[in-house]
């Protein structure tokens, strides 16, 4: 039996959620929608200054930039170590 990761949220704005459940990182009501499976190797970059802006990245360069509330950076950058570390130990494909 596959043990069930701990579901992660953080949100990014009063509009904008971010969800991992250790396997698919999802955005939530900023345009549309969007879903990164373990696969895609999605990561988080971070830019700062006058206007903040949260980057997903997948390593084959899709890249979907949403802009973040400075206060809620914490909770951001605890998701963003989280989905590394599980990108990390997930299999190559």
């Amino acid at each position: 039996m596959t043990p069930v990761p701990l579901h992660y949220e953080a949100p990014a704005s009063e509009f904008i959620l971010f969800s991992f459940d250790g396997r698919v990182l999802e955005v939530f009501g900023y345009i549309d929608d969007a879903r990164y499976h373990l696969w895609e190797r999605p990561r988080l970059e971070f830019s700062t200054g006058r206007f903040r802006r949260l980057s997903v990245v997948t390593r084959h360069g899709r890249r979907h930039t949403i802009p973040y509330d400075a206060h809620l950076l914490p909770g951001l950058q605890a998701l963003a170590a989280r989905l590394a570390e599980s990108v990390a130990e997930a299999p190559e494909r």
